[in-house]
């Protein structure tokens, strides 16, 4: 717990000389917000440090976190409740995730990211993540068992799990308002559920430690917005075909199958998506040109790819296998969804804004038939410390 009380010096030089007088003692330092629907309006979640466990060698048994709740009719009646339930005043600039119900979700979130973005308590660093298959209020209960903090593992977790897998999606809540009002897009939000392979809660220290059997948190999918309103999900792979599509893979893993009995298992370590919009018979017509720059790291089977020609199958198993999660994504946001999350409308915007005055009044149904080429080219960057299996016998 060292370093919670490091945190902690750190916010006492940062407010020693900045915003305000308040001191370090007499605040409720705020990491994740989450905000549930209820008959009445609304139930606000708080996830608090709790000032007793930070304390060096004291209390070690207790929670770092203690969460806090309120019901009411809106988003700023209900937080401003909060100051009946504690002795500090709320401290939001260091909050580091919004967890938004489904159901409110479902409802829309102008309102919400209206209040966030209009209340100066808040900085715009946060992500928000939508909670799936349950409510925002159970997430914040979990407790984590590698961060003290929940909110700061939900927030590298987000992070790392982009930056790695490119199942998921870090949303700002600027980037979110942004792409609400923009013409011809749509947001895409990260889901985050609770796995279920245990089956304890670890609500309190002493559930946590039983670390066989817990329910962890682990981010699931992506939520589909039309405009600012929750319509369907996305599978992680769908989820990676969407950046893949839109330039956001940073780096990735996977695999794919040559002949059925070679596994080829490779790291993408860079990727670029272009996106062109151009006219063929007055329609509109999109290219998405993605260049990717992979590793193979594994192949389970008897493949020497030493062997120039086996390297060039390689590389188009890869793109076979990358072409297929990116137009299967595509088919069923065009055919379920008939929202566009790519941007492809706004390109076409930028591109020929005269047609897209044309079409935008009825851009679902447009975006549901419109031509998309995709075109893939994988280069293969390194094949592995070996390349020839050790067991594959000579001709």
């Amino acid at each position: 717990m060292k370093w919670l009380a490091i945190i902690v010096t750190l916010f006492v030089l940062f407010l020693s000389g900045c915003w305000s007088s308040d001191e370090i003692d007499t605040l409720a330092i705020n990491m994740v917000v989450g905000i549930d629907k209820s008959e009445n309006g609304f139930i606000i979640s708080h996830q608090v440090i709790n000032p007793r466990a930070i304390a060096v060698g004291e209390n070690a048994s207790e929670s770092p976190v203690v969460l806090f709740e309120e019901e009411g009719v809106d988003i700023d009646e209900t937080i401003s409740k909060f100051v009946s339930k504690s002795a500090r005043k709320t401290f939001n600039l260091h909050l580091r995730m919004v967890i938004i119900g489904e159901e409110v979700a479902k409802d829309g979130i102008k309102d919400i990211i209206d209040y966030f973005l209009r209340n100066n308590e808040y900085r715009t660093d946060f992500y928000i993540a939508i909670a799936r298959n349950t409510t925002a209020k159970e997430i914040l209960k979990i407790l984590t068992p590698i961060e003290a903090i929940p909110g700061v593992d939900l927030y590298n977790s987000l992070e790392l799990s982009s930056q790695r897998l490119a199942s998921t999606k870090p949303m700002r809540i600027i980037e979110l308002a942004n792409t609400i009002i923009s013409e011809g897009n749509n947001p895409v939000i990260s889901g985050i559920t609770m796995d279920y392979k245990g089956d304890i809660i670890p609500d309190s220290l002493e559930e946590l430690q039983k670390s066989k059997n817990i329910i962890k948190l682990v981010y699931s999918g992506m939520g589909i917005l039309k405009e600012d309103k929750l319509i369907g999900w996305l599978s992680d792979t769908e989820a990676r075909g969407v950046n893949y599509i839109t330039g956001n893979v940073v780096r990735s893993v996977g695999h794919s199958y040559y002949k059925d009995d070679i596994k080829i298992t490779y790291e993408v370590i860079k990727s670029d998506s272009k996106i062109t919009a151009r006219l063929i018979d007055d329609k509109p017509v999109i290219k998405v040109k993605i260049n990717v720059l992979a590793n193979v790291t594994n192949v389970t089977g008897e493949l020497d790819v030493s062997d120039m020609n086996n390297t060039k199958i390689l590389s188009e198993v890869l793109e076979n296998r990358l072409r297929q999660i990116c137009e299967d994504t595509l088919s069923k946001v065009q055919r379920e969804f008939k929202t566009d999350i790519f941007g492809f409308g706004d390109t076409i915007y930028r591109k020929h804004p005269k047609l897209w005055r044309e079409l935008k009044s009825d851009w679902a149904s447009e975006f549901s038939k419109l031509d998309v080429n995709i075109d893939i080219i994988v280069k293969i960057n390194q094949l592995g410390e070996i390349t020839k299996p050790i067991f594959m016998k000579g001709d």
